[in-house]
């Protein structure tokens, strides 16, 4: 399957022009993202939105590209109604990501490195996951490799949060939930983050490029 990632480090984006790009989106799309009073939060929930557009009008200009088509399912995930994409979104102080497909599902998570102490994260962890950390030299890129392949693929799943975290194990790239089966693949895009894709097929084509405003 054909995949198309587009992603942006907040601190190399023009923050004026950032702002009168997002001022031109409805209300709709503005209003919930200006809720947010983090300011780091708030400037990456705002570069995915961008990012979302600016991939789908590039990619499949034919579908016609509106935000009056953006909706939330009962699970909360996003999609725009009466096209055939899926799409998926992450952020964090240092990046934001969108993975886009047509016709398959997709996930993509992104966590910056920090020190964690993965016996914090006990109950959300699976037996296997915790057993793999334990016997990892490096723990700490070991836990955010296994949270990002986890969080990528419940997202691709539709589950999100409302799947249980611990019954899900994503100690390996071949990630279950419940009856399918999702491929991931780590994306390398700096040393100070963990970045996965996930997909319900092996990529065939992976389109992945950087985006500045």
């Amino acid at each position: 399957m054909e995949v198309w990632v587009a992603y942006s480090f907040p601190g190399q984006n023009d923050g004026e022009r950032l702002e009168a790009l997002f001022a031109q989106l409805p209300a709709s799309i503005t209003e919930p993202v200006n809720r947010y009073r983090n300011p780091a939060d708030r400037k990456g929930r705002v570069i995915s939105k961008l990012l979302l557009e600016t991939l789908v009008r590039k990619h499949f200009p034919h579908q016609g590209f509106s935000w009056g088509r953006y909706r939330k399912d009962d699970l909360s995930k996003p999609y725009l109604e009466g096209m055939a994409l899926s799409f998926s979104t992450s952020h964090h102080d240092a990046l934001s990501i969108v993975c886009l497909t047509s016709g398959k599902s997709c996930g993509v998570d992104s966590e910056l490195l920090k020190p964690v102490d993965p016996e914090l994260y006990h109950d959300f962890l699976h037996p296997d996951e915790r057993e793999f950390i334990a016997s990892r030299t490096d723990q700490t890129t070991s836990f955010y490799n296994i949270w990002t392949r986890k969080e990528a693929v419940l997202k691709a799943s539709g589950m999100g949060i409302h799947s249980e975290l611990n019954s899900v194990d994503a100690h390996e790239d071949m990630v279950w939930v419940e009856k399918s089966s999702y491929s991931t693949i780590p994306l390398f895009l700096s040393d100070d983050m963990v970045t996965h894709l996930a997909t319900p097929e092996m990529i065939s084509r992976l389109h992945l490029e950087e985006i500045r405003f």
